[in-house]
């Protein structure tokens, strides 16, 4: 299988993600409400395993430690200065969120999210395919509960659920836009390749730290945590054997 055709279908699969979530979200919202920390916890694990088990040690590789631990930190802060400033339209509760002009910022904010997923997919898969691939299962599962969350505060800001599921889907093509462009761009960022794996991970790692971390520590049900545990793991194993999956 080529790069190109490895970045477009992971492309595609991440694209598709919007539409799933939205549409298990209308079939049946509150399971998926209860569904949802554990969908959380399983992108915890696969995004910091993905980071420290292969995207800092394959920048490393290709560059050195010294080289690339500055750029994750860069990463951890590009991706604070991008929630602050860009992605601040992203409230949770309902009193927090302004209705119908909310709507619209969603989606541009989702485009602009999605658009750097398509570049992050093909930064992994232009460095190397295993990598592409533990990456494409970071991205898709962190995609999941946002996707699901963004879909409850469009409804909410005004949209029907027809038009939500279909406006956020077409946010959702950006992936493959990014991670063309990024393909493309694939000779002229060749060169940079370590620092910009060091980017990716610092953004994974932040999101899982910052973003959803945080959600996990709503329930205190001991049994609760177990689970939430065991699925973190999950996430972990899941990509430390990508050779399972591609031979």
């Amino acid at each position: 299988m080529t790069t190109l055709t490895s970045i477009l279908l992971a492309s595609v699969a991440a694209s598709l993600v919007s539409f799933s979530g939205g549409v298990l979200a209308i079939f049946n919202e509150e399971r998926m409400r209860r569904a949802t920390h554990y969908i959380v916890s399983f992108a915890v694990g696969a995004l910091f395993a993905v980071s420290f088990l292969h995207l800092i040690p394959e920048a490393a590789e290709m560059g050195s430690l010294d080289r690339v631990l500055p750029f994750v930190l860069g990463g951890i802060l590009l991706f604070f200065l991008l929630e602050k400033f860009i992605f601040w339209y992203h409230c949770h509760g309902e009193k927090e969120c302004p209705i119908h002009p909310y709507s619209y910022l969603i989606l541009w904010g989702d485009f602009i999210h999605n658009f750097v997923d398509g570049i992050i997919l093909a930064l992994a898969f232009i460095a190397d395919a295993r990598l592409g691939f533990v990456t494409a299962i970071a991205v898709i599962m962190h995609e999941i509960p946002q996707e699901i969350s963004d879909f409850g505060l469009l409804v909410h800001g005004g949209l029907t659920r027809g038009k939500a599921l279909f406006y956020n889907f077409l946010s959702a093509l950006s992936v493959i836009a990014g991670g063309l462009l990024a393909y493309w761009a694939g000779s002229y960022l060749e060169p940079y390749l370590p620092e910009g794996l060091a980017l990716v991970a610092g953004a994974f790692i932040y999101l899982a730290a910052v973003d959803l971390f945080p959600e996990l520590h709503e329930s205190s049900n001991i049994s609760h945590t177990f689970a939430q545990l065991f699925f973190i793991l999950v996430g972990v194993v899941l990509v430390t054997l990508p050779e399972f999956f591609i031979g």
